[in-house]
């Protein structure tokens, strides 16, 4: 049984024998609309995905720089390096498969290539739904439970190597079967699990319900209640309070904001496949940009601290004086002063 995933591995749809570009039992109106599919696979994901690892690569690096080279570091700013580390390591693999892409899913990668890839890429999705529901955890702790001794960097490093383990663990069926196979005198990159249809079936439901639904309960659960406590809070405390518990939140709400909107058509779309007997043109193409919202998280991540976080901000202008790289570099950010302006910027971690 051939299934599919998200490295372009696999058919379309799952358990599809035709490979990329067919959809089985299409009628013949939608054969226009299967050969579109066709350049729409072979030559316009190629160039989103390249364009989607160039920038992801280069932003998640500065990322990771600004982080490292600041010798104080904050329990966030663990959260962020781990989510930004994982995010650069599946980019690193996505020329694979841009390459199977272009090459109409041949791969030329051999099978050690075949299982690192795939379990790059599984591991980024679960990896990252773990990082961001701790990180909301993390940020309910911080704001409703400000006096507890709880958050420490040794502890935060603990969790994070916790969060690692657990993906690499939930991506054991992935290193268990995916493989190279034969394919109309090509070789491809499949995970080809044992038991037909109905393995497809359980693992498409374990990726949903662990990666992203049991996820998105205890985000939206811990989320709540951390704005539920910043706004009671609004009619006990001063304005300057108010201000900087809700500034607080904001980077963590546009972290869990672009989650939903990368991930959660690409798991609908995983779940919709399984009651789909005969899937339509317009459902491929609606699967095509679920898959591409999904790789730009890897890529939006990092560009959200890099233009709206004002401690980055800041803390990435004073690396680059302190290279002599600034003459040239102006930071606007909404407070007075508008620019970057002292050479004596310290690394103050974030809360």
């Amino acid at each position: 049984m051939e299934s599919w995933n998200r490295t372009g591995g696999g058919s379309w749809p799952p358990g599809a024998p035709g490979g990329w570009g067919s959809a089985p039992n299409l009628s013949s109106e939608q054969g226009a609309g299967q050969l579109l599919d066709n350049t729409t696979v072979m030559h316009i994901l190629p160039s989103v995905y390249g364009v989607l690892c160039i920038v992801g690569v280069g932003a998640n690096s500065l990322v990771i720089y600004t982080l490292l080279a600041c010798k104080s570091k904050g329990v966030s700013d663990i959260y962020v390096l781990s989510l930004a580390t994982a995010d650069l390591l599946f980019l690193l693999g996505m020329p694979f498969t841009i390459h199977q892409l272009v090459r109409d899913r041949q791969w030329v990668f051999g099978q050690f290539m075949c299982k690192a890839v795939t379990v790059l890429d599984v591991t980024n999705q679960f990896t990252t739904v773990g990082i961001v529901t701790v990180l909301c955890v993390d940020r309910y702790i911080a704001i409703v439970h400000p006096t507890t001794e709880k958050r420490t960097i040794c502890r935060t490093v603990v969790v994070n190597v916790l969060v690692w383990l657990g993906s690499l663990l939930l991506t054991v069926p992935v290193m268990l079967y995916s493989r190279t196979i034969q394919m109309g005198g090509s070789e491809i990159c499949v995970l080809d699990l044992p038991s037909g249809p109905k393995a497809m079936y359980w693992y498409t439901l374990y990726q949903s319900i662990l990666g992203f639904i049991i996820p998105l309960i205890i985000i939206s659960t811990f989320y709540s209640m951390t704005l539920f406590h910043v706004f009671k809070s609004l009619r006990r405390v001063g304005r300057k309070q108010s201000v900087q518990a809700k500034r607080a939140t904001k980077t963590v709400l546009m972290v869990i904001a672009v989650f939903l909107v990368c991930w959660l058509p690409f798991h609908v779309m995983q779940v919709l496949n399984l009651t789909s007997l005969t899937p339509t043109s317009l459902f491929h193409y609606i699967y095509h940009v679920s898959i591409c919202l999904s790789y730009a998280h890897s890529c939006i991540n990092p560009l959200l601290l890099l233009f709206f976080t004002k401690n980055f901000q800041e803390r990435l202008c004073g690396k680059l004086r302190k290279s002599n790289l600034t003459s040239h570099v102006k930071l606007t950010t909404t407070r007075k002063g508008g620019t970057c302006e002292s050479v004596e910027i310290e690394c103050k971690s974030s809360v």
